[in-house]
Parts: structure tokens; C-alpha cells; sequence
């Protein structure tokens, strides 16, 4: 992370290839789950991000092609920090960021990993090899966002 040295980045990404012969069936769903159950996602289907409070953000122009490569990232900022700076939630697509970054203002202490599929398979990338087997979106080039999403957002 770029003009980032003491944040910390967690980063996946999963291929999605639908299966089966009606798209209508095909659904896929990549996030974060804290430990309250509380779930930031992305709704490839639908276009759409959705926070821990259910509201939903609209993604201008997006269209979910067989194969593509979605990204989740968490950043937590340094702890040190003044004014305190709060962790975000990113989604990408194929190697670029889409959408805003969702703020996590509660219970950030613990996330894992989600993703549901229906009628879909994946293929996950956790970044246990990245010499062999790469992230589509260079983490390494990764800026600290400063556009995040608002209440004036919800779709």
C-alpha cells in the first residue's frame, strides 16, 4: 500500500463461472462477516454493496460477466493515528476497484471471510502463494481510499 506504512491490508478474491443453463439461477455474494453476524457484501446479481445495517449502494454501470474476478479487502489504519481513523471495507472487479469503501464504525475487531453461491462455482484466492498464483488487483498499488460510502448514497 502506497503512502500507507503502517496500515494493514486483507485482501481475497474469488472467480466467479456460472453453471448451469438458466442465468437466472446464478448468484454469487463475496464480503465480510463480523463477529455479530453482521455482513458487508457485494451482490454481483444486483449491482449493488451492502452494509452491516442492510442499506444498499447502487454501482453505476456494473455487469457481472462469466468468470470475473471479485476482490474483497479490509484496512485497518495505524493505531496511532490522530484524528482516529476507522477501518473500510473495498470490493474490486477484475483488478480495479469498484464502487466506494464502506467505513466500519462498531465492531471491527474480527471479521472472516464470506462468500455464498448459487448455481455458481469459485475459485478462491486467499494470497497463500502469490508468487505462483497472483491477485488480479495489485495490492501493492494500493492507495489509501478517501471516498467512502454516506447516507446520501443509499439506493
Amino acid at each position: 500500500m502506497n503512502n500507507c506504512i503502517n496500515y494493514s491490508l486483507f485482501y481475497f478474491e474469488i472467480k466467479a463461472k456460472r453453471e448451469g443453463d438458466n442465468p437466472a439461477y446464478n448468484w454469487i455474494t463475496i464480503g465480510l462477516e463480523n463477529i455479530n453476524k453482521a455482513v458487508i457484501n457485494l451482490l454481483p446479481v444486483y449491482g449493488i454493496i451492502e452494509n452491516e445495517r442492510c442499506e444498499v449502494f447502487k454501482l453505476e454501470d456494473f455487469c457481472w460477466n462469466d468468470e470475473d474476478i471479485f476482490g474483497c479487502g479490509l484496512v485497518y489504519p495505524p493505531t496511532d493515528k490522530s484524528p482516529k481513523k476507522l477501518p473500510y471495507i473495498f470490493f474490486t472487479q477484475n483488478g480495479n476497484q469498484i464502487g466506494k469503501a464502506v467505513l466500519l464504525k462498531d465492531n471491527y475487531d474480527t471479521y472472516e471471510q464470506v462468500i455464498w453461491i448459487r448455481c455458481c462455482s469459485v475459485e478462491a484466492n486467499f494470497g497463500n502463494d502469490l508468487e505462483t498464483k497472483p491477485f488480479c488487483y495489485d495490492i501493492t498499488k494500493h492507495f489509501v481510499i478517501k471516498e467512502f460510502y454516506e447516507d446520501s448514497d443509499v439506493d
